[in-house]
């Protein structure tokens, strides 16, 4: 868990670390900030006009999935 100073995420932490159930991960992954890179590289620029948007969906979902297992 991180934050800005005064964003209320020592709090946020603290309550979240009473709950048992709630779980958390170790390590943050940079899936989420490479998935929209490469889908705007898809969708804006020079490479617009190679991907229809079943082809995007697809290798999207490709990458998102071989990065999870």
């Amino acid at each position: 868990m991180s934050g800005l100073p005064r964003s209320g995420s020592t709090l946020l932490s603290a309550i979240l670390q009473q709950n048992p159930a709630v779980r958390h991960a170790g390590i943050i992954t940079p899936v989420a900030p490479m998935m929209v890179k490469l889908s705007s590289l898809m969708v804006e620029g020079d490479y617009v006009t190679e991907f229809d948007e079943n082809t995007r969906k697809r290798l999207l979902r490709g990458v998102f999935f071989a990065l999870l297992f």
